[in-house]
């Protein structure tokens, strides 16, 4: 009898013991989430609502209210060393409380983001580009021309290219060195482009804003004539 009290533990034991997967397991990898405009990757961030992004007869629409999320591109090998690049965008008002040199209140109304490095690399635990980068934004306050190291980020500078109200409604035509613009900043040759990002957010502020941006084009050197507006133009929304 005390043999039989002993061996059924042990059976049950062996069975478990059988059914459990020993060595090295493949690992499954993370689904990425799906972006909501195609050739582009959705990047979120831990605890924070996501901008919604919408694309429309070529236009990339970002509607934020209290948010924050990112669209990144790779860029093809042959593009890597193109030295300009040109976009346009249109935002329907600032973020009139931002501070963008304060890391608590650095929201935009529109970014454009271009990613320098010899190979891709990502951030930890998100799909964000490890790298150099540069920011263009629509600013609130800060004047035109003003350049600057990004608050929250190192080995980041931030390109004022556009303030104000004055022309929210309006697509206006934006025209980067990049190759001069990253001597400027970091005070060295550029290691190439590796992916070019937009983002609008809100988070810090919870304010609302809508802002639209053509795709941005990388070129071998500056286009000859004005680069026509996209179509349909949208009307802004009502100003909060």
């Amino acid at each position: 009898m005390e043999i039989m009290k002993m061996t059924i533990p042990l059976l049950t034991l062996v069975l478990i013991l059988v059914q459990l997967p020993f060595g090295p397991q493949p690992q499954e990898k993370p689904e990425e989430e799906p972006s909501p405009v195609k050739g582009w990757r959705l990047v979120k961030y831990f605890a924070v609502p996501s901008t919604r992004y919408s694309k429309k007869d070529g236009v990339i629409k970002a509607e934020s209210l209290g948010t924050r999320s990112s669209l990144f591109k790779e860029i093809e090998a042959k593009q890597k060393d193109y030295p300009i690049l040109t976009w346009k965008w249109r935002i329907s008002n600032v973020v009139r409380s931002a501070i963008e040199t304060r890391k608590d209140r650095f929201d935009a109304a529109a970014r454009v983001m271009v990613v320098f490095g010899r190979e891709k690399r990502l951030k930890l635990f998100r799909q964000e580009p490890v790298g150099l980068k540069i920011e263009y934004i629509w600013a609130s306050h800060l004047p035109r021309g003003k350049v600057f190291d990004h608050p929250a980020e190192k080995d980041c500078k931030v390109f004022v290219i556009e303030s104000g109200e004055g022309k929210a409604g309006q697509w206006l035509s934006e025209s980067r060195n990049l190759h001069k613009d990253f001597k400027e900043a970091f005070k060295m040759d550029p290691p190439g482009v590796i992916e070019i990002g937009i983002q609008t957010d809100t988070d810090q502020s919870n304010e609302g804003v809508t802002a639209w941006y053509s795709e941005p084009v990388l070129t071998p050197s500056p286009r000859t004539g004005k680069p026509p507006l996209p179509t349909p133009v949208e009307r802004p929304s009502p100003r909060p």
